[in-house]
């Protein structure tokens, strides 16, 4: 699911010189883009880094640019489907009173003409509106902050839940064809400490049921799934005004960031191989 620390450190391998065996990969995935063969569809809840990624999956981006840390809006995402198209990539809205929004792409899911579906959670951490969080629905007085983000980030992974059994029936069916999912955990660098219980909670708890139920409906061969994690913006998390809530964990630095970024990518290159038959 994540490359360690004791790996990556141990490789002696600079951050230019990980970002040098990444880049053909990421080229080899943009030309695919670019060809118009390949439709890519992320979906996810609100405030976890969908459009990241969905940028840096289909845009030009120059190797240099990999490194520079990414700005990521603290607000949920409110996007409309239409205007979430990069390419053949397709980030859906991830908030609640957005899933009607979410048909069409479905419906493609369905019979089967979506090459790759990534579902971005990240462990809870999912950037919310412009206030304090003092001021959030679930904040009860004299909470500590501690409390607080215990509290949503527990309500949010039941939303990250909800959204695969939302999509699930889809991931059924896929029209027959072969079926390409990866479940992509964002926010390294928050829950890096707990690297151990967050990959449990995903590969062996109530998510990885639903997963299992998939695949027992389509059978192994017709749905592969994978689980990755990454990071794909470094930062605190913190509230819409500004309060400290989780610090970036001491030690993660762009090395394990852009190790992690690499397996990604060479397992999306690896994936679309199988689905495209080449």
């Amino acid at each position: 699911m994540f490359v360690e620390t004791v790996t990556t450190l141990s490789t002696g391998v600079s951050v230019i010189e990980l970002g040098q065996r990444a880049f053909p990969t990421f080229k080899k995935i943009l030309t695919r883009l670019k060809r118009g063969d390949l439709k890519i569809a992320i979906f996810g809840a609100g405030g976890i880094g969908k459009t990241t990624l969905g940028k840096l999956l289909s845009q030009d981006f120059q190797l240099e640019s990999l490194f520079s840390p990414y700005q990521e809006s603290i607000t949920i995402e409110e996007y409309q489907l239409d205007s979430n198209v990069f390419g053949s990539v397709v980030v859906v809205p991830g908030q609640e009173r957005r899933q009607d929004n979410w048909h069409d792409i479905l419906r493609m899911i369905a019979v089967g003409k979506i090459q790759l579906i990534i579902h971005v959670v990240s462990w809870g951490y999912h950037s919310f509106g412009e206030i304090s969080y003092t001021n959030h629905r679930l904040y009860q007085s004299g909470m500590t902050v501690e409390e607080f983000v215990e509290e949503y980030t527990k309500e949010r992974r039941r939303r990250e839940l909800d959204v695969l059994e939302h999509i699930a029936p889809q991931l059924s069916i896929a029209g027959g064809k072969k079926t390409i999912m990866i479940t992509l955990v964002n926010k390294q660098d928050l829950w890096w400490q707990n690297r151990k219980l967050v990959k449990d909670y995903y590969m062996n708890g109530d998510y990885e049921r639903v997963i299992q139920k998939i695949q027992n409906q389509r059978g192994a061969a017709n749905f592969i799934h994978e689980y990755r994690s990454v990071s794909l913006v470094m930062e605190n998390f913190v509230s819409g005004a500004k309060e400290l809530l989780v610090a970036t964990t001491g030690g993660y630095d762009d090395r394990i960031k852009f190790a992690n970024l690499k397996y990604l990518l060479d397992t999306i290159d690896a994936l679309l191989k199988i689905s495209l038959g080449r």
